[in-house]
């Protein structure tokens, strides 16, 4: 499929303009191979790469900002609206602090961040 290897995204909390975004982007990815970038509705873009491994890097590899503003990922599927309604969720770094030298466990770690949400 044409579109197996593309990326849908947008910046949270911030619009930023489409030469801005395929540039600065286009740059910190082409270590990884070639990516189109195409403008979508209401500040949401698609990114199309070469190959299915740049996306999986992408995707997995990053909290990914431009001008202070980051950018929420998702895999393409066919028949997607390229809107921010196409977003349930967003996946979010956390900070933790003081936190008790016990819980510093895969399930005690996990345990303070399902406070916040689903940990990954």
């Amino acid at each position: 499929k044409e579109w197996s290897n593309a990326l849908v995204g947008y910046f949270v909390g911030k619009r930023l303009l489409f030469k801005i975004v395929k540039e600065h982007l286009q740059k910190k990815w082409r270590k990884w191979g070639g990516v189109s970038v195409i403008t979508g509705d209401n500040g949401t873009f698609l990114f199309k790469f070469d190959n299915s491994a740049a996306r999986d890097i992408v995707l997995s590899n990053g909290l990914w900002e431009a001008l202070g503003a980051y950018l929420a990922l998702r895999r393409w599927e066919e028949g997607m609206s390229l809107s921010k309604d196409s977003f349930s969720s967003i996946p979010v770094w956390v900070k933790l602090s003081n936190v008790p030298s016990e819980l510093w466990t895969k399930s005690g770690l996990s345990y303070v961040a399902s406070a916040l949400g689903v940990p990954l």
